[in-house]
């Protein structure tokens, strides 16, 4: 994630941040008790060790973010992002992969 990303993360979702330095202040509590409730949510539905199978970190990590997409109602903008980020390949990657298509089109040739 680039310094851009977390800023424009940051704009977004500038109302619902928590001041904790201010809250600490005027002596209020401070908890991140909602969004660990929320994480545990979102990942023990299947991390939870009552399940037969379990996921690898990497596809829960893959999994969480599906998840919070659902949960945030965002995953259609989401999947458009990534399916036009996956169309948009560099240009050193097409030229591989037309040079292996046409190669699949040939007839092998013998040794």
């Amino acid at each position: 994630m680039t310094i851009d990303c977390e800023w424009i993360y940051i704009e977004g979702n500038k109302t619902s941040l928590v001041a904790y330095a201010k809250r600490q202040k005027e002596n209020k509590p401070i908890s991140t008790a909602m969004a660990e409730s929320a994480v545990n949510q979102i990942i023990n539905a299947r991390m939870c060790k009552r399940q037969q199978m379990r996921w690898t970190t990497r596809g829960a990590h893959l999994l969480a973010q599906v998840r919070c997409a659902v949960i945030n109602d965002d995953l259609p903008t989401k999947l458009a992002a990534y399916y036009k980020k996956m169309s948009e390949l560099p240009e050193h990657i097409s030229r591989f992969l037309e040079l292996l298509r046409r190669g699949a089109k040939q007839e092998p040739q013998p040794f």
